[in-house]
């Protein structure tokens, strides 16, 4: 007998009601209130949002912003900086970790939701494929993007499909390197992406795409989809918890930037980019603070917090980072796709070999003086 998900659409809502609707929905399953859930999502006004371990600092044009009406938020989950305006639609998988048919490797877990997509854009007529770790391409070109985050027995992967694009748009309100780049480069940057108008030479009607890829999900997913709104413990817990995602604590978070202090890095790994931020006491050769940002997914979200605990006052050596890195995540249930242990050891070394070289500098100037 096939499960019975419910099928929810919330339709056109702020940035701060989306991301409260994600926590609200999460704790649900997590506490089993609700079924798994298909949530269909879609953003008005047009906003910026970072993922958890971003700085808006570092990943968003502010002031841009700011004269376009665009909001600024931060989603649960980890991975980078996009854009949403009305001409992209977002679904969501809420779930419980030990359903069947939902593989508990990550990478497999990613694999099926994807699928799952690309089943519900063969019904639109695209050929669609699946891009690990976590995109969904076509012709070469990206047209969805995935990730995901969890809360003690349930997980919540979720993607944006793009149905119309305005790239203009989304490289002036996101900080990206391509604004330094020739105007040959934007436009090779803009054709890696495509959206359902390019595809299908127009956007077919929003019930339509919603209708296909739902059926996609169900296929693949062998399940069926009922109707269904918000419960009311969602929509009290909604309401309770909406301030905090409107605030500007939330939206600056814990990763507030600091780097304007600090000795950084970056390091790219098949599972997104490393951003190392710290401060080294020389004389004793400890780290006496680091900062990790990225567009990673880490499982669990709070695990790059745990692991900037155990950096702090530990030895800035590089045998010894790398032995602390190591047992971080030998001690711990961490995972991170396409992000290995000895990658952050590899960012970690970068920003000491780039606070070494700033002494270093900062010594034969003192000299010349």
């Amino acid at each position: 007998m096939r499960q019975v998900w419910r099928l929810l659409d919330t339709g056109e809502l702020p940035a701060a009601n989306n991301m409260t609707l994600e926590q609200a929905i999460l704790t649900a399953r997590s506490r089993n209130f609700i079924p798994n859930t298909l949530h269909f999502l879609q953003f008005s006004p047009h906003c910026a949002l970072v993922g958890y371990h971003q700085a808006v600092e570092l990943e968003v044009e502010e002031e841009y912003c700011r004269e376009h009406g665009i909001d600024i938020n931060r989603r649960i989950s980890g991975g980078g900086s996009i854009y949403m305006d009305e001409g992209q639609l977002g679904w969501e998988i809420f779930a419980l970790k030990d359903t069947p048919g939902i593989p508990k490797r990550l990478e497999d877990m990613y694999r099926l939701m994807c699928e799952s997509v690309v089943t519900g854009l063969a019904k639109l007529g695209i050929d669609a494929r699946y891009r690990p770790l976590n995109d969904i391409e076509v012709g070469g070109r990206k047209i969805s993007g995935t990730g995901g985050t969890e809360m003690g027995n349930s997980l919540l992967y979720h993607g944006t499909l793009l149905t119309d694009f305005d790239a203009d748009t989304m490289i002036a309100c996101l900080k990206l390197p391509l604004k330094k780049l020739e105007d040959k480069q934007i436009r090779s940057f803009k054709e890696r992406v495509t959206c359902l108008r390019e595809a299908l030479g127009h956007v077919p009607p929003m019930p339509d795409i919603k209708k296909a890829m739902a059926e996609g999900f169900a296929e693949v997913l062998r399940v069926d989809l009922e109707p269904g709104g918000l419960t009311e413990y969602e929509g009290t817990l909604m309401v309770e918890e909406l301030p905090k995602f409107q605030s500007e604590e939330w939206i600056r978070g814990p990763r507030a930037s600091q780097e304007s202090n600090l000795s950084a890095a970056d390091y790219k790994t098949p599972g997104g980019l490393i951003r190392v931020s710290l401060r080294i006491d020389p004389l004793r050769q400890r780290i006496k603070s680091v900062f990790i940002t990225g567009d990673f997914f880490a499982y669990p979200e709070r695990s790059i917090l745990d692991l900037e605990a155990a950096l702090k006052n530990s030895s800035s050596r590089p045998t010894d980072v790398l032995a602390t890195v190591r047992n971080f995540f030998t001690s711990n249930d961490v995972k991170i796709p396409g992000v290995a242990a000895d990658d952050f050891y590899h960012a970690l070394r970068l920003a000491i070999s780039a606070h070494r070289r700033s002494e270093s500098n900062g010594r034969e100037g003192d000299a010349i003086q």
